[in-house]
């Protein structure tokens, strides 16, 4: 099998700064990958790399055998990567639904504007399905802006989910989640990880170890180590630069 995305040397300098160096990474389809690293490590930085959203100053990244390194963050996501920011970008005043059947409406090449949204059932039922499976069906007529933070998160997921990805980037899910709302979104990272390939940057270790089959750690710009997460658990330098020595 051939892995769904691949880096080849990447590598972004700002300024005097290697944010990430020489990172070689790869994915394969179905696998659910975290990245972890102590702050300032580069992960975010990978993240936009990978998204599109910046540009590497070398290096290769390739999406299902093709070069995507100098397209555009529309393009890669029109290819199959789609993002779910740590800080949520959906649309406050619309409603649940409405964020979610706009994002499904942005993957149809013919739409026509003019027309009623309710004449779209195709659209519509996509929506609805998302939010069956992310957990707020209940909620679809309330307003996004007046939803908990933790079903604002899952309303980006599910917004990223709609553009029919391949490829699902998750930017710190849990972060500010309190333990309930972390739970229910492993509980989601699951479900979806066995119909969708995720890359997943998380800084809370109980959450990376129960949703990953790969674990990659970056320190100062570059691969430290890879593994299972039984591989990184064990591994004396991970817990060394990463935990200080304390065993996970």
């Amino acid at each position: 099998m051939e892995p769904m995305l691949t880096t080849i040397g990447l590598t972004k300098n700002f300024g005097g700064l290697t944010a990430v160096n020489n990172v070689n990474f790869s994915i394969y389809p179905g696998d659910a990958q975290s990245i972890i690293g102590p702050n300032g490590a580069g992960k975010s930085t990978f993240f936009k790399l990978i998204s599109g959203e910046i540009k590497p100053s070398r290096g290769k990244i390739m999406f299902n055998g093709k070069d995507i390194t100098k397209l555009p963050q529309t393009k890669v996501s029109h290819r199959g990567i789609a993002v779910a920011y740590q800080i949520t970008n959906i649309f406050p005043l619309l409603t649940v639904f409405e964020n979610v059947r706009v994002a499904a409406q942005s993957r149809k090449t013919t739409f026509n504007f003019w027309s009623k949204a309710e004449s779209h059932s195709e659209i519509s039922d996509q929506a609805l399905h998302i939010l069956e499976e992310i957990g707020l069906i209940q909620f679809r007529h309330d307003i996004a802006a007046n939803l908990s933070h933790g079903d604002q998160k899952r309303l980006e997921i599910g917004i990223a989910l709609a553009t029919k990805p391949e490829l699902l980037l998750l930017d710190e899910p849990t972060a500010g989640l309190s333990p309930t709302e972390t739970r229910q979104t492993i509980e989601l990272i699951k479900n979806i990880s066995e119909h969708l390939t995720i890359i997943l940057v998380e800084h809370k270790m109980t959450v990376v170890m129960e949703v990953s089959d790969k674990i990659t750690v970056l320190h100062y710009g570059s691969l430290l180590a890879q593994g299972s997460p039984e591989d990184i658990r064990n591994n004396e330098e991970v817990r060394r630069v990463y935990l200080g020595g304390v065993k996970m």
